[in-house]
């Protein structure tokens, strides 16, 4: 859009600030909101210098949507570039911040962390991202604009080991971040990911998604059209028999297959579904807690190997002794936090599976101050975040 929510904008003082470029390239310049501020800021307030032929910092703008562009816009940087910021760049010099103010999801993935890298060459100090984070921003084409349409999601996951300083919001739509990202740290983080995958060689997996045979073939071949019998909330059926990973019940079905005569935890039973995916390996029992019965089950007295119960979690003895837990809770990462600081506490030695890891902020907050080894299968799960937790090996 032309515009962009506000609440980052003290966040973007914040990092102008500490950064005090005396260059910006400001890409997807829109309304001319970030170049206002950074040019009152930078120059009329720090430099003292309110008429325009003293201005000292050059900012400049691309932008793809021609039609955005007027006066006040002119006004205030030093030269607009109309067209595609990809092909742009190059033909441009460095400049000390560069700003990608909500332009990423515009992108297609690949071509869009090309891009990222195109920018960090042409930074000497900083780049500066403001992006929507998870699924749930979907944008089609408006304002008259075809270049509005989001083309990628991404997460909070994806830009932390860049970013040092940053700052996350909850918008009605969902989470939004802001990250200050320094280029030498870029640059090393880049090379490491780099390394890393030329020393995966081989199948190229994370060792957590070897260690599980995780792969969109494996997770696509699991049916749970046998146990949908039992699905009788009409609006979740087609949750449950989901087959484009958006949903997490095939994932939790084929981690139910890793293990063989053994007790699984799922906490927040909700409807059921989350214990019926689990109940598919037929060696395993299958063990729900939640703390009111919500349950919508056709044929319950057919699910044998499922126990149901309504309870306190951490008063059942058999729960540490479980190789694998589902947690899918309240998401407001108060549970979340308390219950895997339990697991800590009490030397736990198993999987632990998180659901909506990207849902909202307090959520991101919690699974990024996990320390064991972790991984994001979100792309094989929840369109809000799957994840999984591996305590020391049992």
């Amino acid at each position: 859009m032309p515009t962009s929510p506000y609440g980052h904008i003290e966040a973007f003082t914040v990092f102008l600030m500490q950064s005090r470029p005396g260059s910006i390239l400001d890409i997807g310049l829109g309304n001319g909101k970030l170049g206002f501020v950074a040019r009152d800021l930078l120059d009329v307030m720090l430099n003292e210098s309110y008429r325009k032929a003293d201005w000292k910092v050059r900012i400049d703008g691309i932008e793809v949507f021609g039609a955005y562009i007027q006066d006040h816009q002119r006004a205030i940087y030093n030269h607009i570039l109309i067209g595609d910021a990809y092909d742009l760049v190059d033909t441009l010099g460095t400049y000390d911040m560069i700003i990608l103010g909500d332009v990423l999801e515009h992108f297609p993935k690949e071509r869009a962390l090309a891009f990222l890298d195109k920018c960090a060459a042409h930074a000497a100090k900083n780049l500066v991202v403001f992006i929507p984070l998870g699924n749930s921003w979907k944008q089609p084409a408006i304002y008259g604009n075809p270049f509005e349409t989001h083309r990628s999601a991404w997460f909070f996951d994806e830009f932390k080991p860049f970013s040092k300083r940053y700052a996350l919001y909850n918008y009605p739509v969902g989470p939004y971040g802001a990250f200050l990202i320094d280029r030498d740290d870029y640059a090393a983080c880049r090379a490491d990911q780099f390394t890393q995958r030329a020393a995966r060689a081989g199948n190229g997996l994370h060792p957590l998604r070897r260690r599980f045979h995780l792969s969109r073939e494996s997770v696509g071949r699991i049916d749970l059209q046998p146990l949908s019998r039992h699905v009788a909330n009409a609006e979740h059926m087609k949750y449950f028999c989901d087959t484009e990973f958006a949903e997490h019940y095939r994932l939790i079905a084929h981690l139910s297959t890793c293990f063989d005569h053994a007790a699984l935890f799922d906490i927040g039973s909700n409807k059921g579904y989350s214990a019926l995916a689990l109940s598919f390996h037929p060696s395993n029992r299958v063990i729900s807690y939640d703390i009111v019965a919500c349950r919508e089950l056709r044929y319950p007295e057919q699910l044998s190997r499922i126990e149901y119960r309504i309870g306190d979690v951490l008063q059942d003895p058999r729960l540490l002794e479980s190789p694998f837990i589902m947690l899918d809770t309240n998401h407001d990462g108060a549970f979340e936090q308390q219950f895997y600081d339990y697991l800590k506490a009490h030397r736990y030695r198993g999987v632990l599976f998180l659901d909506d890891i990207h849902l909202n902020t307090a959520m991101i907050r919690f699974w990024d101050g996990i320390a064991e080894s972790k991984e994001d299968l979100t792309d094989l799960g929840h369109y809000s975040g799957s994840g999984i937790v591996a305590f020391e090996d049992r």
